[in-house]
């Protein structure tokens, strides 16, 4: 009886989880994918919520690497509102090949609406298989900009059109039409794709429990069958390598932020904007940032508004990291012993590159040692070749192009995380907690070929 009130429990919990949290209240919804409503300033403003980021060198052009962010979480199919970009937002993907914490190159999104419904309330008033269309009543433009520090901004989509919301088969009868028309070739190489998609995150309920709550649950394989809104970015290796070597200065940390314009009111002033959302490394808000004694806590507020090259002097960020909260918790539940701190292996992980140098910025030969410093961002080694037959637990399990070393859209990132906060860097024998934890896959599998991610789920 005891083992079956425990069971009936975990199963409420797994339950409440997978229902969006409506028991316990929002937090318990980042089940859904690693980052959603990570903060409470983001938890009203969707828009703005990034839910994933995804870096990895693209499987079928080897020659470039692809980067995907995820924004507005729990997109329902078949809803009769479009989603949208927001459009008084700065939508950035940085790159970092010296080390720094700063960004050496920039890819900008802007967001404009083209509503011309006139009279007419319906944003589609027909059957839509082009993008061109006249029953497309609405429908969002873009424009793509490069910034380097000390360079003028590079314009390189202009007037692009976002993919738009799917409205079902009966209007959009072939989406993948839709999604090609909407992908935009670069000047130089590489593409962009704007829109809807189906959420790519591989869903990990047990492995989510046991990081978040130190909850035991059930092993239960439960697709994510929600949208979001993404963009995807595609460019030549040497457009973010260090002096634009990519053999030579292979390695790049990646992290995106979406900045809100600010209200003027004093006016005539040039625009302002606030970042109020950053997301590098997968759960790293929600299982590294250390609230203080007394709350209300604002400190996973303040990590989206900050720039990584402030980490190393964070005390809430850095120290959340070597002196982590998780491991006490995962331990309390399993029983499974948490490593000594400070947590090294976990600083090498999350903040400077692996210890074998795998995805160090120290492997960038042509890096200043001394500008080197501890910066929360997704870092990939772009020699690494693609895996034929990759592994669900990445670098962990022996596959070296999986996470941490960047993240592809199929990695199991909880089970990894799991498994590196309970000492899978280090020289302890732990139990495999992560490989025994299985999940459930996509509700759709991902694509073969850019943008990579499935496309959106329907009524």
């Amino acid at each position: 009886m005891a083992k079956r009130r425990s069971w009936m429990g975990a199963a409420f919990l797994a339950g409440a989880i997978l229902a969006g949290g409506i028991a316990f209240g929002p937090g318990l919804t980042e089940s859904r994918a690693s980052s959603h409503w990570d903060a409470p300033m983001v938890v009203p403003d969707p828009q703005l919520d990034a839910t994933d980021m995804y870096a990895f060198t693209s499987p079928d052009a080897p020659d470039t690497m692809t980067v995907a962010v995820n924004y507005h979480p729990f997109q329902a199919p078949g809803t009769p509102v479009p989603y949208r970009f927001a459009t008084d937002t700065r939508y950035d993907v940085h790159f970092d090949s010296t080390g720094d914490g700063k960004a050496d190159v920039t890819y900008r999104w802007t967001f404009r609406d083209e509503d011309n419904r006139g009279l007419i309330p319906a944003y589609v008033t027909g059957v839509v298989d082009s993008l061109d269309s006249g029953n497309l009543r609405f429908r969002q433009r873009y424009t793509l900009q490069k910034l380097r520090p000390g360079a003028a901004a590079q314009t390189l989509v202009r007037d692009g059109t976002a993919a738009p919301t799917h409205f079902g088969r009966l209007v959009m009868p072939d989406y993948g039409k839709l999604r090609r028309e909407a992908t935009e070739q670069l000047p130089g190489g590489g593409q962009t794709y704007a829109g809807q998609a189906a959420d790519p995150f591989y869903t990990n309920l047990k492995a989510t429990a046991l990081i978040r709550f130190g909850t035991p649950t059930p092993s239960l394989r439960t697709p994510t069958p929600l949208n979001v809104s993404t963009m995807v970015l595609q460019v030549p290796k040497s457009e973010v390598a260090l002096r634009g070597d990519a053999e030579r200065n292979p390695v790049v940390g990646v992290w995106a932020t979406a900045a809100r314009k600010a209200l003027d009111l004093r006016g005539g002033g040039a625009d302002t904007y606030r970042q109020v959302s950053r997301v590098g490394n997968p759960t790293f808000n929600e299982v590294f940032v250390r609230c203080p004694a007394v709350l209300p806590c604002t400190a996973n507020d303040r990590y989206n508004a900050s720039a990584p090259d402030k980490d190393r002097g964070t005390a809430e960020i850095y120290n959340g990291v070597l002196h982590p909260l998780k491991p006490k918790l995962i331990q309390s539940a399993t029983g499974v012993k948490a490593p000594a701190e400070p947590r090294r292996d976990l600083e090498s992980a999350w903040l400077t590159g692996l210890s074998d140098g795998i995805n160090s910025p120290r492997t960038n030969r042509d890096a200043d040692p001394a500008a080197i410093v501890p910066a929360e961002e997704l870092r990939l080694n772009m020699s690494t070749p693609p895996t034929r037959r990759a592994d669900r637990l990445g670098y962990i399990a022996g596959d070296p192009q999986g996470f941490p070393n960047g993240r592809r859209l199929d990695d199991d990132v909880s089970a990894s995380v799991l498994s590196l906060l309970m000492g899978a860097l280090t020289t302890q024998a732990t139990p495999a907690i992560g490989p025994d934890v299985t999940g459930g896959r996509p509700a759709k599998p991902n694509t073969t070929a850019f943008p990579y991610l499935p496309t959106p789920l329907h009524a």
